[in-house]
């Protein structure tokens, strides 16, 4: 859904520093504000591995939202 809303699959970030998960989140969030993304319930995985929002991110990271699934 959220890949309609933004038209892309895809978001590059301009890189330089250190940056974390959750620049990369805001980042996102600044871009794309019609995106509702819940920091505090959403998986974030770097390069396919469920990393923290704290993380260290190099530049050529590939960083993935993933939601929160529960059922029942």
């Amino acid at each position: 859904m959220h890949g309609i809303i933004a038209n892309t699959d895809r978001i590059q970030m301009p890189f330089s520093g250190k940056k974390t998960v959750i620049d990369a989140i805001n980042y996102v969030i600044k871009q794309y504000p019609e995106i509702t993304i819940d920091k505090e319930s959403i998986f974030v995985a770097v390069n396919h591995e469920i990393v923290p929002t704290t993380k260290l991110l190099q530049a050529n990271d590939t960083v993935s939202l993933l939601p929160h699934i529960g059922g029942g």
